[in-house]
């Protein structure tokens, strides 16, 4: 599955969750893409865009053409 379920219960979570100021400056550059890609496919397969098997479907087809192209 392209993404992790989402828990109602956030309360534990809150308590030890970073500022998205403190993100931005603890994570690399490579780390903050990351972290974008993530948080636009998880809210993206929550609000019914697109499923998850369609996000593996196209995260393939890029894969494989590109992998084809080298």
């Amino acid at each position: 599955m392209a993404t992790i379920p989402v828990s109602s219960d956030r309360s534990e979570e809150t308590r030890h969750q970073i500022t998205f100021t403190e993100a931005m400056e603890r994570l690399s550059r490579d780390d903050r893409f990351r972290a974008t890609v993530f948080a636009m496919n998880t809210l993206l397969v929550q609000k019914g865009i697109y499923s998850p098997e369609e996000f593996e479907f196209q995260f393939c087809q890029f894969a494989q053409k590109n992998l084809r192209d080298r």
